[in-house]
């Protein structure tokens, strides 16, 4: 007797619990992914970010402006004068 009170207290714990979830998860809001391109993210800069000429030249890399090769000679030269 004891065994089966067990096995209904157990059954009834487990589907309240599986109802207040179910019910949680169907309240929360869905959240779609930003997609911008193949990277599937957006990058967000304030104007006020970009403080350096380094900074400014991987943005311009990131953003599609300039080649990588274009990028990594930036790079070099301030770096070397800096």
């Amino acid at each position: 007797m004891a065994t089966i009170l067990l096995l209904v207290f157990a059954l009834v714990i487990g589907t309240v619990t599986m109802g207040w979830g179910k019910n949680y998860i169907e309240q929360k809001p869905s959240e779609e992914p930003i997609t911008t391109g193949p990277f599937e993210s957006a990058i967000i800069v304030s104007i006020k970010m970009i403080d350096t000429p380094l900074k400014e030249i991987q943005i311009k890399h990131l953003t599609g402006q300039i080649t990588e090769e274009e990028y990594l000679a930036k790079e070099k030269q301030i770096l070397t004068e800096g």
